[in-house]
């Protein structure tokens, strides 16, 4: 590289020079940091190059690793800016492997930084100093993360830390995205250095991927052929500009839309929006559209479905390399982004819609039919609503009704109530209003995934619905302390029923008729007697009540919401609902 193109910056040491390179990157706002002995040249270089620049990168002590990862990841969904967390060693690696795992299956990119038992028995500064050092080495600590992990790397010079550091990024911000890892023993942090140098033009990750021209000519002629089309959709909304597109080429071939309700990918409220229930719609199909989707349905086989119905399906990897067995064929698989090749796509159509326009009075006719069926769903969603509104205990889908009622154009949601109905209850238009628990399934996520979403959206209102279980996952001490520690309010509701749901409706679906059906015992599923959460969140400072009664659930709810935009302050209420035991 040219050397009008690197900008040297003074340093001490190497630790500076790491930090130096992350501030060049100009996206790591927060260091979600759980410190450990491996990391005092780097908490020594965060003392002594502190400024006053409120936009220089800021260290935030989180008091587990899960719950350092869920913020990081958070933060990315509302800014699209990947962030760092810096854990000690194999045992902060290993707690952040949960939140990794999260992280890979949803794209998300993060820097997963990592301290290294120090290398050296004393010959050089910053060698092994404590017994601890010798019992925390491994062979190998990529292998901990390497199969959740895009990239990984252990730092052997402080001479190419700007390679290092630009290539983890470049890698991490390229389709698909995700995590990369790198490692930083102690010795090459204390080394001492004059400068190191900043390379202002190699940050551009890869471009992205539009699906080939030939293959989207041909799903346009089968979209526009279709008698009984049907779009489905998980994650296309994890990138919000995406969803404009799908709701044009919904409206111009009035095509149905149905999705797993893990973000906004379209408007809940729009009239050819027809609910999660994937396998009822996709029955009659005669084309179905995957978007943006890894699992379509519960079974790999079609026998469900029409036998002359043919299958797109679009994707970053639609092949799904990363996993080990995947048995979802389509009849036509394109690889490409859908915010990009979307619109490519519509173009066709208009193109070909604009000197064909035989089809035109069928797609008006399949479109109000569409739009009955969706009211019919809106109308037996209330019905189902209004016949549990006054049942003790509280039931679940009155909980995702009175959290409804308290949303507006601000208000983000960040769903970990696994088993109860929140998204499906709740009316959500507005991309980026919405993020699920990832593809992965690591409970734990939420609280943390709240915090960071705060931090990255800060005029947002942040309500996060945890289930009971998932709540115990997030380590919420951990996650309350840095909530109160940083100032950081957001409203917790639990969905509290005192059970493993996912784990009891498993072996309901498997032994309808068994023993533990029929004599209501599910050994190792029953979380009763449940922890008085409140007092949890109560000793971070927290306003937190519990609810039994549900005449009293609305009012509880929006005295805690004015509590987090009043006062500014982090509040919870524990909802305690009925057991599905």
């Amino acid at each position: 590289m040219a050397e009008k193109e690197a900008v040297e910056i003074p340093v001490a040491n190497g630790a500076e020079a790491f930090l130096e390179q992350i501030r060049g990157l100009g996206a790591v706002r927060y260091i979600f940091a759980n410190t450990g002995t491996d990391h005092g040249p780097i908490i020594e270089a965060l003392a002594r190059t502190a400024g006053e620049d409120p936009s220089d990168v800021r260290p935030l002590v989180v008091p587990h690793e899960m719950a350092a990862v869920s913020m990081a990841h958070g933060y990315y969904n509302v800014t699209g800016k990947p962030q760092m967390v810096l854990v000690h060693t194999l045992p902060g690696t290993a707690n952040a492997l949960g939140g990794i795992l999260n992280a890979q299956s949803a794209n998300v990119p993060l820097f997963l930084v990592a301290g290294r038992t120090p290398v050296t028995e004393g010959e050089l500064p910053g060698g092994k100093s404590r017994m601890i050092h010798w019992r925390q080495e491994s062979r190998d600590q990529g292998a901990f993360v390497r199969e959740f992990v895009k990239w990984d790397y252990e730092v052997r010079s402080n001479r190419n830390l700007a390679t290092v550091v630009s290539r983890a990024y470049k890698i991490a911000l390229s389709e698909p995205r995700g995590p990369v890892y790198l490692v930083l023993p102690r010795e090459w942090l204390c080394e001492p250095l004059r400068a190191t140098r900043l390379f202002r033009d190699s940050l551009e990750p890869a471009t992205k991927m539009q699906a080939e021209g030939g293959a989207l000519e041909k799903v346009a002629g089968l979209l526009m052929a279709a008698e009984s089309p049907l779009i489905v959709t998980k994650y296309l909304g994890r990138n919000p500009e995406a969803v404009a597109s799908l709701v044009e080429l919904a409206d111009m071939l009035s095509i149905p839309v149905v999705q797993h309700p893990t973000f906004v990918n379209f408007p809940t409220g729009h009239p050819l929006y027809l609910g999660a229930e994937t396998v009822k719609h996709a029955k009659g199909a005669d084309v179905i559209f995957l978007i943006d989707v890894d699992v379509p349905w519960h079974q790999a086989n079609r026998d469900f479905l029409r036998p002359d119905v043919k299958i797109i399906h679009l994707e970053r990897d639609p092949l799904f390399s990363s996993i080990p067995i995947w048995g979802f064929a389509a009849d036509l698989s394109l690889t490409g982004c859908s915010e990009v090749s979307l619109p490519v796509l519509n173009g066709i159509i208009k193109r070909r819609m604009a000197v064909d326009t035989s089809r035109k009075s069928l797609i008006a006719e399949r479109r109000k039919k569409i739009a009955g069926e969706h009211r019919a769903m809106v109308r037996e969603r209330d019905a189902r609503i209004e016949a549990v509104k006054n049942e003790k205990p509280i039931h679940p889908l009155w909980v995702s009704k009175c959290i409804g009622e308290l949303m507006d154009e601000k208000t983000i949601l960040v769903n970990e109530a696994v088993t109860s109905p929140l998204a499906e209850v709740v009316e959500l238009n507005r991309p980026g209003s919405l993020f699920g628990l990832p593809p992965a399934g690591h409970l734990g996520w939420g609280l943390g995934a709240a915090i960071g979403t705060k931090l990255g959206s800060p005029d947002s209102t942040v309500i996060t619905a945890e289930g009971d279980g998932a709540y115990i996952f997030s380590a919420p001490t951990a996650c309350h302390f840095t909530a109160q520690k940083y100032g950081i309010p957001f409203l917790t509701v639990v969905y509290n029923n005192q059970a493993w749901n996912a784990s009891i409706s498993t072996v309901r679906e498997l032994y309808p008729e068994g023993v533990a059906q029929k004599t209501r015992n599910f050994p190792g599923c029953d979380l009763s007697p449940s922890p008085n959460f409140e007092l949890v969140a109560q000793a971070c400072g927290a306003h937190a009540v519990r609810v039994e009664d549900q005449a009293d659930l609305p009012d509880a709810l929006s005295r805690a919401l004015r509590v987090v935009k009043e006062e500014k302050r982090q509040a919870l209420v524990n909802v305690i609902c009925k057991s599905p035991i």
